[in-house]
């Protein structure tokens, strides 16, 4: 078992395509068993009946969740018309139900589900957003779900969230029933199925999230990903947990930290202004030695790189005396591992 402060090799990214059925944190459980790492930890939690991309951290490179947590996500939402559930997808208590008349049926086919593509069309922009009482937002300590479970409602706070694209893929009505298929890029904290219960209000039909699948998590996209049922019948193949983890860093399947902030702005130093800042030291842009030049703008998070090495997460701030200084956010790297690097 890999014990003890975990070693470069033993860290990195490792991208899992989430089977439906099982939570987030199941998958974390399960490459814990697969690796021996204690320190592992996911980004951009799924639904259990969702599936689809889910980037998980192990080891040192843990470090990178808080800021993966910022990244834009696209999905692929499958919506049934006609009954919504108090989840707002399929594993829920049916709340209303509608079955589409002949009348309906026939103005939907001859308008070309014109009103369902309207509503698809006007979903790109800024929203407020109610977080779902079946969700894990916490409220006075406690999960929104765990009110849900006892049958009580609490008011909650609309968030702010942004939807970049909404693409009706599909459309069809079969049997009755009104299904649809939709790609949706959006901002970090959005509720996709809250999305196909408005779109069944919207309508008139009600409506659940049939399936939701996860295309895309900043830099990363699902066809990176690797079946967890495919990492364990690897794992078969060795001997013990720590060769399968240098199986895994061999065959770039561990990525490195530093694709986690592939859509970062960043600055390279150099070696002595690196080590200020890992000794939790600012930096004045005008500095002797330092770039002059090609700084972000004021509080925009940025990567310092230095000799080949990820350094730190930190941002131009104002100092008090009206000058800017660069402030670490987070330092990524330890000052002896920087100095053998």
């Amino acid at each position: 078992m890999v014990i003890g402060r975990p070693l470069a090799s033993e860290s990195g990214l490792i991208l899992i395509n989430k089977p439906r059925g099982i939570t987030s944190f199941g998958v974390v459980s399960r490459l814990r068993k697969l690796t021996g790492i204690r320190r592992i930890g996911h980004t951009g939690t799924l639904d259990p009946f969702a599936d689809g991309l889910l980037p998980v951290c192990l080891g040192r490179a843990t470090v990178a969740v808080q800021f993966m947590d910022g990244y834009d996500k696209t999905y692929r939402l499958e919506i049934e018309f006609g009954r919504a559930t108090d989840t707002h997808d399929l594993t829920g208590l049916t709340i209303s139900e509608h079955q589409l008349t002949q009348t309906e049926q026939q103005e939907l086919i001859h308008s070309d589900f014109a009103v369902l593509r309207d509503a698809v069309g006007n979903l790109p922009g800024e929203h407020l957003q109610t977080p779902p009482m079946y969700s894990a937002v916490k409220i006075d300590g406690r999960k929104l779900y765990e009110y849900a479970r006892k049958g009580q409602s609490i008011e909650r706070k609309a968030r702010q969230i942004k939807i970049y694209s909404a693409d009706l893929e599909d459309v069809s009505l079969t049997d009755g029933i009104l299904r649809a298929s939709i790609q949706i890029e959006c901002s970090k904290g959005t509720y996709i199925r809250t999305i196909a219960d408005d779109l069944g209000r919207h309508l008139g039909f009600g409506a659940h999230a049939r399936s939701l699948t996860r295309l895309r998590c900043g830099p990363f996209s699902l066809e990176q990903a690797f079946d967890l049922a495919d990492l364990e019948n690897r794992r078969n193949n060795f001997p013990d947990q720590m060769s399968f983890v240098s199986h895994l860093n061999n065959q770039g399947l561990l990525l490195p930290v530093e694709k986690a902030f592939t859509d970062f702005p960043d600055i390279t130093l150099p070696e002595t202004a690196a080590i200020r800042l890992i000794k939790g030291q600012s930096l004045r842009p005008g500095e002797t030695g330092l770039p002059q030049t090609d700084w972000p703008p004021v509080g925009v998070r940025t990567v310092i790189y230095s000799r080949g090495s990820l350094i730190a997460v930190g941002c131009l701030l104002p100092a008090a005396d009206g000058d800017l200084q660069f402030k670490t956010e987070r330092v990524l790297i330890d000052l002896a591992d920087f100095q053998q690097s």
